[in-house]
């Protein structure tokens, strides 16, 4: 029993130092006050968080501003979307009902989730707060288990009226039959409109507000954004000054079909954002982190230590 429970221990450690030392992935972060109208980002090792949610949901309004802190402390390592599809939401938006859709037709499910609630790399569903630590494990572990991914590279820019992304297309190797390539508009500190049940803040983050998709063998579609070009797709900005880009490799709905959860997961996540930082001036979470891993190390040379005298002890 010992020796099961040593072993797991050191399992847990090693992919802690594991996670503690991979690179960050590629994503930008921009402040409003610091965007000239143009950026570029290349990456795709992000980790898709999407979150169902409703303005008028108590639980949901509580954490909204926690989970801006999260994304951040991740350094990017994840992107995450809220999408609020309930008819009775301020915002319901028809994108966030179309991505739900897309979750329920995979898994042949007949009921809408609860609020909130979350899905890792389109895995399995995680209901209410007191499943965040499952959520935590579901990223730790989509971080670890990921082995290779799509290297997107998504330029941005905006005038006036409109924020127009582009995603350079894949290459004749890189094309994957039954995939798409989706580009999701996510605004930042959207305000919940007056006359609406609001038990929070006056303003929800990361909201999915529009999307286009790119099949590689399929028609190009779009909900409440303008497809300019084959990977190339616009959104109207006059009323918003923080947003979001997030670019996903995904599999198509007909394709998810003949796929189980195992195997569904996203091909490459990458995002670029315009958005105001969450955390308090000072807060910096990878200047510990030599600190962690120095700790990790010595907590792993002592498990195997102990490990070999208990060994050398039943002998």
């Amino acid at each position: 029993m010992l020796g099961r429970t040593m072993g797991a221990t050191r399992t847990a450690i090693i992919l802690c130092c594991i996670l503690l030392v991979m690179p960050f992935a590629n994503a930008r972060s921009i402040e409003p006050s610091e965007w000239d109208g143009w950026a570029v980002v290349e990456g795709g090792y992000s980790i898709l968080v999407e979150e169902y949610t409703a303005t008028w949901c108590p639980r949901c309004a509580e954490i909204d501003p926690d989970l801006s802190i999260v994304a951040e402390e991740h350094g990017k390592r994840i992107a995450m979307v809220s999408y609020h599809p309930d008819e009775g939401d301020a915002f319901a938006p028809d994108a966030a009902k179309y991505r739900l859709q897309r979750y329920i037709n995979q898994h042949n499910n007949t009921s809408i989730p609860g609020y909130p609630s979350f899905v890792v790399n389109n895995g399995v569903i995680r209901e209410d707060v007191p499943s965040w630590p499952d959520v935590t494990s579901d990223i730790l572990r989509a971080e670890s288990n990921q082995r290779g991914y799509t290297k997107l590279t998504v330029t941005a820019q905006t005038n006036e009226t409109h924020l127009t992304v582009t995603v350079m297309p894949p290459k004749g190797n890189e094309i994957v039959n039954g995939t798409q390539y989706t580009i999701l508009f996510v605004e930042h500190k959207k305000t919940v409109p007056e006359g609406f049940d609001n038990p929070g803040e006056k303003h929800r983050d990361r909201v999915l507000v529009g999307l286009a998709e790119f099949p590689m063998d399929g028609e190009m579609f779009a909900i409440d954004a303008s497809i300019e070009a084959p990977f190339v797709a616009s959104y109207p900005i006059q009323n918003m000054e923080e947003w979001s880009v997030i670019v996903v490799h995904e599999y198509t709905e007909e394709a998810l079909k003949n796929r189980s959860i195992m195997n569904s997961q996203p091909l490459g996540v990458v995002e670029l954002a315009v958005q105001s930082s969450a955390l308090e001036e000072g807060t910096e979470l990878p200047v510990i982190l030599p600190i962690m891993v120095f700790l990790a190390v010595g907590i792993l040379g002592l498990v195997t230590l102990q490990t070999k005298e208990k060994v050398r002890e039943e002998e």
